[in-house]
């Protein structure tokens, strides 16, 4: 649970001081579900946030103060990547102690859960292929951020236990170019070979807590077993020629 929202605190959360005396964390979402983990366990209300355009999607937003603030801080900051020297200078600040962080993997991946549902984006999505007058499916997996050290600590959890921390990186980082007004530089981390994707979905499709990505790596992972089943292409394999590869795909889809 902490590692979790500490990945979504580095995303969308908001950790600041109110009135010079008062920590403060805030978050803000329009998937409501996530909003009430924290709402319930401390007892705050959730406010609607005033849409700015009528067009925009209803955000949702919690926020905790003194006490609370201090212990959710305190729980969080051992699992925080991005904003975790802040986050030590103001527990530092308002003497809140900070437990010793696990070196559990799994702890990674449960921030990297939260930062995904903050940051993530997952598609899915038909595309028409003018050389061969046939349509496909474009999936990927993109992360983004205006901070590239938290994009470049990904890429090396992504290539350590995704690509058995092959030298040669299967997701790489991209300038999303021209900064305009106030806005920060910003950089997406991308994750295009299909298969490597479907295997994201397949160990983080469980544990996200946002229903339209989870949704989406559902059709995913759906996609890919009528593949297989059908032997058509999935990305680079190839069902009809690898038959080996497609037998192992189908024995796992029928043992889940």
């Amino acid at each position: 649970f902490w590692a979790y929202h500490a990945g979504m605190a580095d995303g969308d959360g908001c950790i600041t001081i109110k009135e010079k005396k008062y920590l403060h964390y805030a978050l803000a979402l329009c998937d409501r579900n996530v909003i009430e983990e924290i709402a319930n366990l401390y007892g705050v209300t959730i406010t609607k946030v005033k849409k700015k355009k009528k067009h925009h999607k209803q955000l949702y937003r919690c926020a905790l103060h003194s006490t609370n603030s201090k212990h959710f801080v305190s729980r969080i900051a051992p699992y925080l990547i991005e904003k975790k020297r802040y986050a030590a200078s103001l527990c530092k600040k308002f003497n809140v102690e900070i437990k010793k962080p696990s070196t559990d993997l799994n702890l990674r991946f449960a921030w990297l859960t939260g930062y995904f549902d903050a940051e993530g984006h997952v598609r899915m999505r038909k595309e028409y292929d003018k050389r061969s007058k046939n349509y496909y499916f474009d999936i990927r997996l993109r992360f983004t951020s205006t901070n590239s050290l938290v994009l470049r600590f990904i890429r090396r959890l992504i290539n350590k236990y995704f690509n058995n921390n092959d030298e040669k990186s299967i997701i790489n980082i991209y300038s999303k170019g021209v900064v305009k007004g106030n806005h920060k530089k910003g950089w997406n981390l991308e994750l295009s070979q299909t298969a490597k994707v479907h295997l994201f979905a397949k160990i983080f499709e469980p544990v996200v807590k946002i229903k339209r990505k989870k949704e989406t790596f559902k059709r995913i992972i759906n996609y890919a077993h009528f593949c297989a089943w059908q032997k058509w292409r999935f990305g680079n394999i190839n069902f009809k020629k690898n038959t080996e590869m497609r037998e192992r795909w189908l024995k796992a889809s029928e043992m889940e």
